[in-house]
């Protein structure tokens, strides 16, 4: 609880008060965090520490590179660096079967985390972009929160429990449904210019991906068999437990917003 006290506040005065250059400037440092936590929850038993490093670094200048050069700069930067980690981990001394898992694993991260993640500052600059930031960030919140309590009080059907055993259908429905709520009550009050029903539909959409990237994460710790990725944050794990949820709620909140501006430009 006092973690959340600390840095929710902070939060929310970095999204709607600041220079979009600190969301750009978070966004990056936590692409690294992510990364490093990501790298250890490989399968391989013995890493590579420089091609770690080298990894987590390249992984964290793709949100600069993307605010700077737009989205269309993703695959000519993308397809060059998976080619060069083929070609360090064939030059490696790491036994084959070890350094191909390793090569996967780092591959997956990128595309996993790295990508994602860049689009995090490319949100604030779009029309009311900050406070459509907010509202992500509100709705996964409040999503996590009804979720939690949901499942503690009614929770009884496992959702899937060899992946995530405390999660429960229950929990998982009132979790949607308490992130809509949210969603409708923010929308009205940030006048985010969307009909209530538009923004009902797209908190459910957001809940669920949400639900399926909080699970994807727990099923790379049970894997590894690992309780939290990290433990920077006191009570909460590591920087992976925290952002789970918002890893692919953000690139669709993006693409949302773009298509939508689009249409209604057209129009």
């Amino acid at each position: 609880m006092i973690t959340g006290v600390v840095l929710i506040p902070l939060i929310v005065y970095i999204v709607l008060y600041t220079s979009v250059y600190w969301v750009l400037g978070i966004s990056t440092l936590l692409t690294l965090l992510a990364l490093r936590e990501f790298g250890g929850l490989s399968p391989v038993k013995e890493r590579n520490r420089i091609f770690d490093w080298v990894w987590a670094l390249l992984g964290a200048a793709f949100p600069p590179v993307m605010f700077f050069y737009g989205p269309d700069i993703l695959f000519p930067l993308l397809i060059p660096l998976v080619f060069l980690f083929f070609v360090f981990s064939m030059a490696g001394r790491m036994e084959l079967r070890e350094a191909s898992l390793e090569l996967s694993h780092k591959t997956t991260g990128l595309v996993y985390l790295a990508v994602p993640l860049s689009f995090l500052p490319l949100i604030p600059v779009l029309p009311h972009g900050q406070w459509w930031l907010m509202f992500l960030l509100v709705v996964v919140w409040a999503n996590d929160t009804c979720a939690y309590f949901t499942g503690k009080y009614l929770g009884k059907h496992k959702l899937s429990p060899e992946i995530s055993p405390k999660k429960t259908l229950e929990g998982a429905a009132g979790g949607i449904l308490g992130g809509a709520i949210a969603a409708v009550l923010f929308g009205y009050f940030a006048m985010l210019g969307h009909e209530a029903w538009m923004i009902f539909v797209l908190s459910i959409v957001i809940g669920i991906i949400a639900m399926i990237g909080d699970l994807a994460e727990s099923f790379y710790k049970r894997s590894a068999g690992v309780k939290d990725s990290g433990t920077i944050f006191p009570g909460h794990g590591g920087v992976l437990d925290r952002i789970d949820s918002l890893i692919f709620v953000i690139p669709l909140l993006f693409f949302y917003l773009v298509l939508y501006n689009l249409n209604f430009n057209i129009l």
